[in-house]
Parts: structure tokens; sequence; C-alpha cells
């Protein structure tokens, strides 16, 4: 089989398969095509047919020749008056279609009955022995008026067209025979040829028809299905920004600035053992992401918090770069209640996990340079660097200091909690905590850890460290 007749058969199938959509595309194109250039151009041709046919009339002196002047104005009117209805009823563009072969017929009407007009010979004086010559010329013309009635048709199915064919084959026969037997014999060779070219013409209009909607809808599928993957690797408001044609590099913050890093891992995440493992870390991550993108817009770009990366068992996070915080309150302040709701859907995901021993973790929170960059080459996804990472995920293992850790548990054990999770802050965030916040945390002063072996190189200027446990 060749390649276009495989191509021929993929759009074929794909327009029986989509047979409504493929209706409605038929549709509106049959109403662009009565309401724009070619149906005031068919307007502007029945009424030159008309203004000729009288002038025609009128030289042979037939006394009813002014009618001639009104044989076409149903398909005119129907012409005219389409746009109108459709924005009183706009249900009626549907049957755009339908409008369009009621003016083929009515067209075809309107010829029949000029044809009767100039063969009536009653009253007029001279035109006898015109008559068969006149019948001849006026026979000419019907393989062309039924070729343009039959080649165009907005039908979904071509059955429906071939059967419209028929009708309007047979109609217009009826019509010439009402005109005279005579003349429908000497047409009736114009008739067939007219039926067959049309009906090819029609055809092939129909394969175009066909080939461009599957064209069209295919490519639209594709640009939504493109879409909508790359929507799983940027953000909305730079799926727009690409939209409006700016680079990728612009549509992110790539500037110095501060934010608090948020550094989230799981305690002994190595020793849970269980066939749904994967499933439950991706559960607690796309919680997380819900959290993260509370109040996201991008006039100013904001959110609640920024999702940097997934690490395994861990998750880190930004509040106040690249996306600006969405709280009037304190970093400080968002970054710790962001800390608690992450925490608060982490227990919600453990107890849907039904684990057979507790699950708890651990965050690390500090305040420091950050700045954002997209990759060199290649796949070129968006990142973050600075200090403010490297100390709040250094924050974050300080629960596996053993002096450190015995702390944490003694203030757990006095709340009455054998297993916890534990907040870890930064002195510079603590200090930027508002009153109700500040009281959450207990203090660690430094200085009588020095000869426990707590490195504190990568915060040189820490000297408190401050901590909350909770169930």
């Amino acid at each position: 089989m060749s390649e276009r007749a495989t191509e021929r058969q993929k759009y074929s199938a794909y327009c029986r398969d989509h047979i409504e959509e493929f209706g409605f595309e038929l549709a509106d194109e049959a109403s662009h095509v009565i309401r724009g250039w070619a149906g005031r151009s068919f307007v502007v041709l029945l009424i030159a047919s008309s203004a000729l046919t009288f002038r025609a009339a009128e030289s042979l002196m037939n006394p009813l020749a002014s009618l001639t002047l009104w044989v076409y104005t149903v398909p005119i009117a129907l012409v005219m008056l389409f746009p109108i209805f459709i924005n009183l009823i706009s249900t009626l563009e549907r049957y755009s279609a339908l409008v369009i072969d009621a003016i083929c017929a009515s067209s075809m009407m309107g010829f029949a009955f000029a044809v009767y007009i100039l063969l009536t010979q009653a009253g007029g004086e001279g035109a006898g022995g015109d008559a068969q010559l006149l019948s001849q010329q006026l026979s000419a013309q019907v393989n062309f008026i039924l070729l343009l009635a039959t080649a165009i048709s907005y039908h979904a199915s071509y059955q429906a067209t071939l059967i419209r064919n028929v009708f309007i084959t047979l109609l217009f026969s009826v019509l010439l025979f009402i005109v005279g037997s005579e003349f429908l014999q000497l047409s009736m060779l114009q008739l067939i040829q007219g039926f067959v070219s049309g009906s090819a013409v029609s055809w092939i209009f129909y394969e175009g028809v066909r080939a461009r909607f599957y064209s069209r809808s295919t490519d639209a599928s594709t640009r939504q299905h493109l879409y909508k993957q790359l929507s799983k690797l940027v953000y909305p408001h730079q799926l727009q920004m690409i939209k409006l044609g700016e680079e990728l590099e612009s549509t992110m913050p790539q500037k110095e600035g501060k934010a608090i890093v948020n550094v989230f891992d799981v305690q002994r995440s190595t020793e849970i053992k269980h066939e749904k493992t994967q499933e439950f870390f991706m559960s607690v991550f796309e919680s997380f992401l819900d959290i993260c993108m509370l109040g996201y817009e991008h006039t100013p770009l904001r959110s609640r918090a920024f999702r940097l990366k997934e690490t395994g068992d861990g998750f880190i996070s930004t509040v106040g770069y690249p996306f600006l915080p969405t709280e009037s309150r304190s970093l400080a302040d968002s970054a710790v209640a962001t800390a608690l709701s992450m925490f608060d859907v982490f227990n919600k995901q453990v107890e849907k996990f039904n684990y057979s021993r507790p699950i708890k973790a651990a965050i690390g929170l500090a305040y420091n340079s950050i700045q954002g960059t997209f990759q060199s080459g290649g796949i070129r996804s968006y990142d973050l660097f600075g200090e403010a990472i490297v100390q709040a995920s250094k924050y974050e293992e300080l629960r596996k200091n053993p002096q450190l850790w015995s702390l944490f548990s003694e203030e757990a054990k006095r709340q009455g909690l054998e297993y916890f999770h534990v907040l870890i802050v930064q002195e510079v965030v603590y200090n930027s905590l508002s009153p109700a916040y500040r009281d959450l945390f207990t203090e660690v002063d430094l200085a009588t850890l020095v000869t426990t072996g707590v490195d504190m190189l990568y915060d040189p200027e820490a000297r408190f460290i401050y901590f909350h446990v909770l169930d």
C-alpha cells in the first residue's frame, strides 16, 4: 500500500472516530463561507445574473421580464440574513451546512424560474424564432449550475453529501421538467455531466477538508501534549513568558538574594523496609509541593515557598527567593510556619503509610545568600546555589551529633515523647522570629559543646543553635 493511501486511511479513520468534532469544524467553516468574502461574492454574482437575465428578457419583449429581478431573492436573503440570525441565536451556526444546502437548492430554483420566464413568450413579439436557440443556450448552463450546487458540501459524512447531491439533481430535474419536457430532454446530458463532475469535485473537496481537519487536530493535540509535559518542568509563569517569546533564562531570577533554606530529611530512612517506600516518599513530596505553591502568582512572582529539589528521602525548599513571600509577616515566621506545615502533612502521610514503626523527620533552617542559575548547556534546568543551602543542610545534620541528640531526647522526654520530629534553626532565624514562635524553641549554647566535636566551621559566626521537638 502506498504511503499516500496509508495517510488517507489514517485521517479517514481519525475523522470517523472524531465525527462530532469534525461536524462542528465543518459547521464553523460553512458559517465563515456564508459570512465571509465567498458569501458576499456569491450575492454580487446573483445580483449581476439577475440584471443580465432581466436585460435578456426585456430585449425579447417578454412581459414577465421584471420578475427575473426577483428570482434569486431567497438565496440572497439567506446569505444576507444569516449573520443577523446567528448573532441573535448562536446555536443556529451549527446548522450552517444545511443553510448552504438551502442556498444551493434555492439558487437552482431561481435559475429554473428564470429559464421559465425567458422561454415563456406569451404576448412577446419577435421572440418565437429565437426560442430554440435560447433553449440550447440555457441548457448549456445546466451543467455549470449543477456543478456549482453539488461541488461544495460541509457534511461530516460523504454519504450524506452524496445523498444531498442526488436529491439536488432530482430536484433540478423536476424543476426543468416543469419548465418544459423538451427542455429537460435537451438538458439531460448536461444534468448527468453536472452530477458526475460535481460529485467528483465534492469528493476532492471532502478529502481536502478531512486532511486539513486531521492535520490541524493532531497538531493541536501534539501542542497540547507538549505543553502539558513542559508544564511538569517549568512553572506556569515560565510557560506564559516563553509563549510570549521570552528566552527560558529570563523567566526566573538569577541575581543574588537572601533566603531561608529549608532542608527536610527523614530520620533513619535507610531502615524503612516496605514494598511501597517509593510511593510513600512521592506522596510526601507532592504534599510538600502543594504547601510551597500556596499563594503562587507571577505579578509579582511570589509563593509560600520554592521547591528546589528532592533528594531521595529529602526535600529542599526556600522561602524569600526566588519567589517573594506571600505573607506580610517576617521571613523567619513564614519559614517556621512552612516547616511546621510540612511536619503536619508528613504525619498524615505516615498514618496512611501504616508502617509498623514510627517514622520521624528533621528540618534545618538557615538564612544567608543565595543565587539562581540555569545550567550552561544541555537541558537548562533552574538551580540555586549559595551559603544558605550549605548551612541549612549542616543544621539539619546536627541531629546526628550524639550530645545534641541527647539534648533533643531529653526535651522530648520532658514533653512525654519517645519518638519525635526535630526542627533546628540558625541563630539569625531565631532572632527574627515573633515571640509566639520563639517560645517554641530551646536554646543550646555552642560554647558548652566545643569539646564534643560539633563542627560549626560552615557557620563560624554561630554562637547558639535553637531546636524544637514535636510529635
